[in-house]
Order: structure tokens, then sequence, then C-alpha cells
């Protein structure tokens, strides 16, 4: 690769560091071509990117906008994943996929500004995403209403009950 190819792979990479607040480091060697596609599939399933991109560009990228800590991920074979929107969804994608196939190891990753451990991407995988969050409230906040509407048609519906059975009758 020339030197104008590296460079422009080191403006995508700031690009990516700067734009998206959630990244995940992961160690593919050993997976074949199948999986790898597999896995880019599920990846953008949950609205996320990934590419495979050498320690030293990442590293030359990342060094401009002190995220040094990140540098200890960067060791081996590494692809970055990042989400667009919220980062559980893509930290669950990536704990599965690894669950199936061992040769998937996540490194780690760094979501709002924290720097993420292997167990605690896998933590932030159990949690319930941004859409499951929001339905949960509007669950909770619909929940009193609809238990105030039911005793309130309950007189109304044992009367009728009644009516019916004396007509029966």
């Amino acid at each position: 690769m020339n030197r104008t190819g590296k460079q422009e792979i080191i403006k995508e990479m700031q690009g990516v560091l700067q734009t998206y607040s959630s990244f995940y480091f992961v160690d593919y060697k050993g997976l074949k071509v199948k999986e790898i596609s597999d896995l880019r599939d599920k990846i953008k399933e949950s609205m996320g990117s990934m590419k495979v991109v050498k320690n030293t560009l990442l590293k030359k990228a990342s060094s401009d906008m002190e995220l040094k800590p990140v540098e200890k991920f960067l060791q081996g074979p590494t692809a970055i994943a990042w989400s667009s929107s919220d980062p559980i969804p893509l930290a669950k994608t990536l704990v599965s996929f690894a669950k199936d196939n061992p040769n998937l190891k996540i490194k780690g990753g760094f979501v709002d500004g924290s720097l993420l451990s292997i167990n605690e991407v896998e933590t932030l995988s159990r949690l319930p995403g941004l859409i499951e969050l929001r339905s949960q409230i509007v669950g909770l906040l619909q929940a009193p209403m609809s238990k105030f509407l039911r005793i309130l048609k309950e007189p109304a519906r044992s009367v009728a009950v009644c009516i019916g059975e004396k007509s029966k009758k």
C-alpha cells in the first residue's frame, strides 16, 4: 500500500473515531471468510459497521485524538466495529457471535469516553437497548391509566352481567 492510501485510511479512521461515540475492537484471527461475512451482515443488522485496519494506521489515527488508552487493544489482528446509534445492540451482536465462533475474540471497547474491558463489553451486552428501554417506559406510563379505566368500567360491566343473567331467567 502506498503512502497516499495509508493517509486516506488514517483520515477515514479519524473520521470514525471523531464521529461515533462507541466502537469495539475484535481479534478475527482464525475466522473463515464466510464467518467474517456473516459477522459483517449481523453487524449491519444492528446498525453498525466493521473494518479491518492495520494497527499502526489505527494508532496514528487515534494518537492525534487523545485516545492513547485504545492502543492497548491494538496488538495482533484487529478489526474495529462501530455503531451509529445505540452501542448496546452492537455489543450484543459481537458477544453472541463470539459465543458461537470461539475464534472471534473481543479485545475491548470505547463507549462515551470510557474504555471497556472484555467483561464490561459482555455486561453491556446484557443490558436492554435504547428501543427496549423506551418501550418499557411507555408501558410503565400506560399501566396506571389502563388500570384506572378498567376500574371505571367494572361497575358498568357488573350491571350488564346482572341484567343479562336476569333476562335469561
